[in-house]
């Protein structure tokens, strides 16, 4: 029970490459993986493209001195279900929401916004169990993957709602509706649920007054920075000059009673992807999150953007 922790270590990994997230980027990728799609990804091919596109820096490794721009960033479009991951499709597979975006049914924000509004643990694409991790979690241990682990601990959580919530309900109590790093490391990242959110702000006002003041999560702080700047991707969310808090942006103020609603139903447990321990639980994931027909429910509409 909040603010109590399931496991050492308890933190949302994303991509760190995520933050540089943009338009430029993301069409670039995107139009490479529709020019080879159906294809065995060869990422030479790929490169070469956003090279001579100058989406990307080019990333040049140190030990082949040759560009590998798709290594690391494809990793963005599994990451937020546009493809299927390369571990499990050796074609490069567009999901339906991608193809909704590229066909026009979706501009860039309400993409983005639905994709990071809906981005959730467990799935079936964070499955890296670190030794540390493995360590700090103590005997006993014997999960096969991080999807497990958080599984078994009850966490089933939308990082994104969390926040507007919080700073929604930060606001109602006549609080600076602001986050800063510390307290999305120290507070934020402690729900395992969307049931904490009330007790997760009574713990953040009580900070602010001296009152309470929780540790921070070990191994928290990098996951709590890119998140913040993932938030930032969208339109809902608005990061400070020096990236150390994070606010509602004016169209969340603007927008907010609408936001409040989709925001309720994305934090209904019928509305979540469930982990099982089926051999396919990595396919279903991307099945489940890279939809977009039946997640019409949960768009933001963005015409004015």
């Amino acid at each position: 029970m909040y603010p109590n922790i399931p496991y050492e270590g308890l933190s949302w990994p994303i991509t760190q490459h995520a933050g540089s997230l943009s338009k430029k980027a993301l069409d670039g990728l995107l139009n490479a993986c529709m020019q080879n799609r159906g294809q065995i990804v060869d990422a030479s091919v790929i490169n070469e493209y956003l090279i001579a596109q100058n989406i990307l820096p080019s990333n040049i490794r140190t030990d082949s001195n040759q560009a590998d721009i798709w290594r690391d960033y494809q990793q963005i479009l599994s990451e937020f279900g546009l493809i299927y991951s390369t571990r499990l499709s050796k074609e490069i597979r567009l999901t339906p929401v991608a193809m909704s975006y590229l066909n026009g049914r979706l501009n860039y924000g309400e993409l983005i916004t639905l994709q990071v509004m809906r981005y959730q643990y467990p799935n079936g694409q964070k499955l890296q169990l670190s030794p540390s991790l493995i360590e700090s979690y103590g005997s006993g241990f014997a999960f096969s993957s991080f999807t497990e682990m958080q599984a078994h601990n009850n966490i089933l959580v939308r990082p994104a709602v969390i926040v507007w919530h919080v700073l929604y309900n930060l606001w109602k109590s006549n609080e600076i509706p602001v986050l800063s790093i510390d307290e999305v490391q120290n507070y934020i990242f402690r729900c395992t649920q969307h049931s904490d959110v009330r007790v997760c702000v009574d713990s953040i006002i009580a900070s602010r007054q001296q009152e309470l003041i929780l540790p921070p999560l070990s191994r928290a702080r990098r996951n709590a920075a890119d998140w913040m700047k993932i938030l930032n991707q969208t339109p809902l969310f608005t990061l400070s000059t020096d990236a150390n808090n994070v606010s509602h942006s004016d169209f969340s103020v603007k927008e907010s009673a609408s936001i409040l609603q989709v925001c309720k139903a994305l934090s209904e447990q019928s509305s979540f992807w469930i982990f099982n321990c089926e051999d396919d639980f990595k396919m279903k994931w991307f099945d489940f999150y890279g939809d977009f027909d039946n997640n019409m429910d949960y768009l933001i509409k963005m015409d004015s953007l």
